[in-house]
């Protein structure tokens, strides 16, 4: 089953609020880790690269299909590392599924991947009958083990989208009934290591992340989907910083960038900017990325994390979890 093609996206103008291409002093000198962008070709990854540098990222790992990766290795190096989509061309036959999907980690594996992607929002779940938690998947999660690669793992998505996109009961479940799919593997294989994409796809409730993290050693949550955090985690700023401080082992800095033809190096800069912002800052700024889902202009209220925070956040939990050492 392929996945489909996006739609042309318009080229996005940034907000007239602050330089993007201008870092503010930053607060601890650490090399960042991109933990979650996607990637395919090489002119527009080396714009999202020469952006995120800009920022202080050193190593980025990139979302991709297998056949990219020798590509994208030859150009970039070391400095990009691999999370690879299962194929869903034989998905109605599961002994093919299985079989085709363990080779395809083996052979991914010997490449350097460190991650094997599962895109499990509820459009996907609806058209595929694919869910996080599926019997067809276990052989799978084993051969991941075998070759010491955690899975990362788009759950849910905004609170929004429930209720402009999601809204047929007969065909999308509710959003609190589609997180089963996620603790039921977390349960499962508790030797798998999970990161939930778009912290958990939950920013809307930081109590429900707080359990799952409290209950589930293995699962852990990037900050990925710049747009849907801020909007979520800053009108709640003081309840946001609190589980940032509670939570700093498990949580891994993420853009969620798409390296895309269209797309110029602000774009990519502006995601950098308002993460950096988020993280090290104590003010608030308008943020320069236009939100269609926020109902007016987003605030972005800086958490001012300490160091050793940012220090984890930025690359120590992504190094132990990726298995890589910048």
């Amino acid at each position: 089953m392929k996945m489909p093609k996006p739609p042309p996206r318009p080229k996005e103008k940034l907000l007239p609020t602050v330089d993007v291409l201008d870092p503010l002093p930053r607060k601890i000198d650490v090399p960042l880790i991109d933990a979650h962008c996607h990637a395919s070709f090489i002119r527009p990854a080396a714009i999202m690269l020469k952006a995120g540098t800009l920022f202080g990222v050193r190593c980025w790992v990139a979302i991709v299909r297998a056949k990219h990766i020798d590509r994208l290795r030859r150009h970039f190096g070391e400095r990009m590392v691999f999370a690879v989509w299962l194929d869903y061309a034989h998905a109605e036959d599961p002994r093919r599924f299985a079989r085709e999907n363990i080779a395809l980690i083996k052979s991914v594996a010997r490449k350097g991947a460190r991650c094997i992607k599962f895109w499990y929002k509820p459009e996907f779940n609806h058209r595929s009958g694919f869910y996080f938690d599926d019997w067809r998947l276990d052989g799978v999660f084993r051969a991941m083990a075998d070759h010491d690669m955690g899975a990362l793992v788009h759950i849910a998505d905004p609170d929004a989208w429930y209720k402009r996109v999601y809204n047929d009961p007969e065909k999308f479940e509710p959003k609190w009934a589609t997180y089963r799919q996620l603790t039921n593997t977390l349960g499962r294989f508790p030797d798998l290591r999970v990161l939930v994409a778009h912290m958990g796809g939950d920013p809307e409730r930081l109590d429900h992340l707080d359990r799952l993290l409290s209950t589930y050693p293995n699962c852990n949550l990037d900050t990925s989907a710049t747009k849907w955090v801020v909007r979520e985690l800053c009108p709640k700023r003081d309840e946001a910083r609190e589980f940032f401080l509670k939570w700093s082992h498990r949580l891994l800095f993420g853009t969620d960038l798409v390296a895309r033809k269209t797309e110029g190096l602000e774009h990519y800069a502006s995601r950098y900017w308002v993460h950096r912002f988020l993280y090290e800052q104590a003010g608030q700024i308008v943020s320069p990325i236009p939100d269609q889902d926020a109902p007016g202009k987003v605030i972005v209220r800086g958490l001012d994390l300490p160091p050793d925070v940012l220090d984890r956040i930025y690359h120590r939990n992504a190094e132990r979890f990726f298995r890589i050492k910048l």
